[in-house]
């Protein structure tokens, strides 16, 4: 994808991905919304061949908050301070977690 600093001229990516995978044999099930995506996961299940549930979306709409953390880790060795700062502060929330299975 383009970087957000080319603007507004960006095309978007210039394939059709649903109709792609219609032209190689997929059932898909375009969606729009929340109820929409949960209706094709069930009608997905009663499909005997390849789903392909296509679901488009605006990168610039954002997800309200929540209180979550992705446990992806950072370079344990860098010379870039942004990177030593970001395993510190991954090292710190590491130490925080609790597993609760």
């Amino acid at each position: 994808l383009p970087s957000d600093q080319e603007g507004a001229q960006v095309e978007p990516l210039p394939v059709d991905l649903a109709a792609n995978a219609l032209s190689l044999g997929a059932h898909v099930i375009e969606c729009h919304s929340v109820a929409e995506v949960i209706a094709a996961l069930q009608t997905a299940k009663s499909i005997d061949r390849t789903v392909v549930i296509h679901a488009p979306d605006d990168r610039y709409l954002g997800v309200p908050g929540y209180e979550s953390w992705w446990d992806v880790p950072v370079a344990e060795v860098s010379e870039s301070d942004s990177v030593n700062a970001a395993r510190e502060e991954w090292e710190e929330m590491r130490a925080l977690e609790r597993y609760f299975l």
